[in-house]
């Protein structure tokens, strides 16, 4: 089920760095080095399989954004925030 604008704000709220882009959930991770933008991305790759719900992930040099929608919901869900906070923990 979409999340209402007002259950997404208060989500958004509690994560920090994510916001809302264009009827998606977006963060961009910077790392420290290349070789750890990756290793990071194999650990979310990990969760999103655990999960069985998979981010957008655009890796340029050591800064990896994470975009995060329910397709086939055709919006935001608390799937999308429940990645997006397992996520957090990964850092």
């Amino acid at each position: 089920m979409v999340l209402s604008q007002s259950e997404l704000t208060d989500e958004l709220s509690r994560l920090s760095g994510w916001q809302e882009v264009n009827g998606e959930i977006q963060k961009t991770y910077r790392l420290e080095t290349f070789p750890e933008a990756i290793q990071f991305v194999h650990l979310v790759a990990d969760l999103a399989e655990s999960l069985d719900h998979h981010p957008n992930i655009l890796i340029e040099y050591r800064d990896v954004t994470l975009t995060v929608s329910t397709h086939d919901e055709g919006g935001i869900t608390e799937k999308d925030i429940t990645l997006a906070k397992g996520c957090e923990g990964l850092v």
